[in-house]
């Protein structure tokens, strides 16, 4: 991972990936919008599950994109999650994302926990990953668009809308070296 700065602006062939990436997922999810918009039932027809999957997955490229970002800068986690832009409340957007990410990544294994017991039987770092995403949105079905929702405050449901966002982050992160 190699981020070049140019004047003003990066060569970062990660982030183009990424937006590459983004750009894909949401043809199919302006697809799941379009049919959601004329279903008549859009639950019952799993386009709410489908919008979710893509959102989810999404969120997982982000993920890596901020991993191997932060990584390749020698930044730690705790220091490259409270790098600005910040939501309200204090939470970076970042960090959020990152919990969205690993949320959509266990989700299944935190429910099968959660019906064999409670909420104490969850490892620490789901609570930590639940209480991120409850301090955005409520852990309810299709947390993942919700989230997705509140991170782009009425925008069109789309992951490339995010990238201005994480672009801002990458110049925070790198002005902070």
């Amino acid at each position: 991972m190699a981020i070049i700065k140019i004047g003003d602006d990066y060569a970062d062939a990660d982030f183009a990936l990424l937006s590459r990436h983004l750009k894909l997922l949401d043809v199919e999810i302006s697809q799941i919008n379009a049919a959601i918009a004329s279903s008549r039932d859009p639950e019952s027809d799993g386009l709410w599950d489908a919008g979710e999957y893509f959102i989810g997955h999404g969120f997982i490229a982000i993920q890596r994109y901020l991993t191997a970002t932060r990584t390749g800068l020698r930044v730690g986690l705790p220091d490259a999650f409270n790098v600005p832009p910040m939501l309200q409340g204090g939470l970076s957007l970042v960090a959020a994302v990152n919990a969205a990410a690993n949320y959509w990544k266990h989700v299944e294994e935190w429910i099968e926990t959660l019906n064999r017991s409670n909420d104490a039987d969850l490892q620490a770092s789901a609570l930590k990953t639940l209480q991120r995403i409850e301090n955005v949105t409520p852990w309810e079905e299709y947390t993942c668009a919700n989230l997705l929702a509140v991170f782009l405050d009425g925008q069109p449901l789309e992951l490339s809308r995010l990238l201005p966002t994480i672009s801002e982050w990458r110049h925070n992160l790198m002005a902070g070296l």
